[in-house]
């Protein structure tokens, strides 16, 4: 298996394309790591909303 870089330096420019290589893993890892928050604080939000209808529920069925 041959290297397609000979060195690290030039691994990272990627013939001149660097910039639109790594821009674009840094934009997919930014997408990604919102999308994980959006569902974090989503399910945080709907199990806050449940406890709220349980609370609303027991104090209901206790008149």
């Amino acid at each position: 298996m041959t290297p397609q870089f000979a060195s690290v330096s030039e691994f990272f420019v990627m013939g001149g394309y660097a910039g639109f290589v790594f821009g674009a893993w840094g934009l997919s890892l930014a997408v990604i790591a919102g999308l994980i928050g959006r569902a974090i604080l989503a399910g945080q939000h709907q199990k806050a909303r449940l406890e709220a209808l349980r609370q609303e529920k027991d104090a209901s069925t206790n008149l």
